[in-house]
Protein backbone atom coordinates (compact mmCIF):
# COMPACT_ATOMS: atom_id res chain seq x y z
CA UNK A 1 0.00 0.00 0.00
CA UNK A 2 1.06 3.54 -0.59
CA UNK A 3 2.17 4.53 2.92
CA UNK A 4 -0.90 3.02 4.59
CA UNK A 5 -3.44 4.78 2.36
CA UNK A 6 -5.91 2.18 1.09
CA UNK A 7 -7.95 4.60 -1.04
CA UNK A 8 -5.02 5.63 -3.24
CA UNK A 9 -4.02 1.98 -3.66
CA UNK A 10 -7.56 1.00 -4.70
CA UNK A 11 -7.74 3.91 -7.18
CA UNK A 12 -4.38 2.90 -8.66
CA UNK A 13 -5.53 -0.66 -9.37
CA UNK A 14 -8.95 0.48 -10.63
CA UNK A 15 -7.16 2.64 -13.23
CA UNK A 16 -5.30 -0.50 -14.34
CA UNK A 17 -8.62 -2.25 -14.92
CA UNK A 18 -9.10 -4.26 -11.72
CA UNK A 19 -12.43 -4.40 -9.90
CA UNK A 20 -12.70 -2.21 -6.83
CA UNK A 21 -14.28 -4.88 -4.64
CA UNK A 22 -11.52 -7.38 -5.48
CA UNK A 23 -8.76 -4.94 -4.55
CA UNK A 24 -10.61 -3.95 -1.37
CA UNK A 25 -10.97 -7.60 -0.28
CA UNK A 26 -7.25 -8.25 -0.85
CA UNK A 27 -6.27 -5.20 1.21
CA UNK A 28 -8.68 -6.22 3.97
CA UNK A 29 -7.25 -9.76 4.02
CA UNK A 30 -3.72 -8.33 4.21
CA UNK A 31 -4.63 -6.12 7.16
CA UNK A 32 -6.31 -9.00 9.02
CA UNK A 33 -3.83 -11.84 8.43
CA UNK A 34 -0.65 -10.15 7.24
CA UNK A 35 -0.75 -12.19 3.99
CA UNK A 36 -2.37 -11.42 0.65
CA UNK A 37 -2.82 -15.12 -0.23
CA UNK A 38 -5.89 -17.13 0.63
CA UNK A 39 -5.73 -19.57 3.52
CA UNK A 40 -5.35 -23.18 2.38
CA UNK A 41 -8.54 -25.16 1.99
CA UNK A 42 -9.40 -27.60 4.74
CA UNK A 43 -9.83 -31.27 3.95
CA UNK A 44 -7.75 -34.03 2.41
CA UNK A 45 -4.56 -33.27 0.53
CA UNK A 46 -4.23 -33.31 -3.25
CA UNK A 47 -3.37 -36.79 -4.48
CA UNK A 48 -0.10 -37.54 -6.25
CA UNK A 49 -2.03 -38.68 -9.31
CA UNK A 50 -3.53 -35.21 -9.63
CA UNK A 51 -0.05 -33.68 -9.56
CA UNK A 52 1.04 -36.09 -12.33
CA UNK A 53 -1.88 -35.14 -14.54
CA UNK A 54 -1.20 -31.46 -13.91
CA UNK A 55 2.40 -31.96 -15.03
CA UNK A 56 1.27 -33.81 -18.19
CA UNK A 57 -1.12 -31.01 -19.07
CA UNK A 58 1.57 -28.42 -18.37
CA UNK A 59 4.08 -30.10 -20.68
CA UNK A 60 1.39 -30.47 -23.35
CA UNK A 61 0.67 -26.75 -23.34
CA UNK A 62 4.30 -25.65 -22.94
CA UNK A 63 5.38 -27.45 -26.15
CA UNK A 64 5.03 -25.54 -29.40
CA UNK A 65 2.66 -27.46 -31.72
CA UNK A 66 3.70 -25.54 -34.86
CA UNK A 67 6.13 -28.21 -36.07
CA UNK A 68 3.44 -30.90 -35.80
CA UNK A 69 0.98 -28.76 -37.75
CA UNK A 70 3.52 -28.10 -40.53
CA UNK A 71 4.38 -31.79 -40.81
CA UNK A 72 0.70 -32.69 -41.17
CA UNK A 73 0.07 -29.95 -43.76
CA UNK A 74 3.04 -31.02 -45.86
CA UNK A 75 1.98 -34.66 -45.67
CA UNK A 76 5.31 -35.90 -44.34
CA UNK A 77 5.18 -39.47 -43.03
CA UNK A 78 7.93 -40.91 -40.91
CA UNK A 79 8.73 -44.57 -41.30
CA UNK A 80 10.99 -46.58 -39.06
CA UNK A 81 13.27 -49.32 -40.28
CA UNK A 82 12.37 -52.74 -38.92
CA UNK A 83 15.06 -55.30 -38.27
CA UNK A 84 14.88 -58.72 -39.89
CA UNK A 85 14.48 -61.64 -37.50
CA UNK A 86 17.67 -63.48 -36.59
CA UNK A 87 18.28 -67.16 -37.16
CA UNK A 88 17.04 -69.55 -34.49
CA UNK A 89 19.14 -72.60 -33.44
CA UNK A 90 20.05 -74.63 -36.56
CA UNK A 91 18.24 -72.49 -39.14
CA UNK A 92 21.46 -71.00 -40.50
CA UNK A 93 22.94 -74.45 -41.15
CA UNK A 94 19.80 -75.60 -42.99
CA UNK A 95 19.60 -72.61 -45.36
CA UNK A 96 20.91 -72.76 -48.88
CA UNK A 97 24.50 -71.63 -49.29
CA UNK A 98 23.77 -68.70 -51.60
CA UNK A 99 21.11 -67.27 -49.36
CA UNK A 100 23.31 -67.71 -46.30
CA UNK A 101 26.10 -65.70 -47.94
CA UNK A 102 23.70 -62.92 -48.96
CA UNK A 103 22.33 -62.81 -45.43
CA UNK A 104 25.80 -62.49 -43.91
CA UNK A 105 26.76 -59.69 -46.32
CA UNK A 106 23.56 -57.73 -45.81
CA UNK A 107 23.24 -58.32 -42.09
CA UNK A 108 23.61 -54.62 -41.31
CA UNK A 109 22.16 -53.27 -44.56
CA UNK A 110 18.67 -52.85 -45.94
CA UNK A 111 17.96 -55.26 -48.78
CA UNK A 112 15.38 -54.47 -51.46
CA UNK A 113 14.47 -57.31 -53.78
CA UNK A 114 12.77 -56.40 -57.06
CA UNK A 115 11.50 -59.42 -58.94
CA UNK A 116 9.95 -57.58 -61.90
CA UNK A 117 11.71 -57.76 -65.25
CA UNK A 118 11.70 -54.74 -67.50
CA UNK A 119 11.42 -55.42 -71.25
CA UNK A 120 11.33 -52.83 -74.01
CA UNK A 121 7.94 -52.97 -75.65
CA UNK A 122 8.16 -53.52 -79.40
CA UNK A 123 4.89 -53.32 -81.28
CA UNK A 124 6.12 -55.70 -84.02
CA UNK A 125 6.98 -58.44 -81.55
CA UNK A 126 3.51 -58.42 -79.94
CA UNK A 127 0.92 -60.91 -81.29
Amino acid sequence: MAKGDAKSTIQHFVKEGRRQTTVFQIIKRYKDTGKAEYAPFLGHQISKQMLKTQKKIETHFSKCPMSDIKVKKLGIRAQTQKKAPKYVKDQERRTKTGLRNIYKKTLRKTLVIDDETYVVLEPKGQP
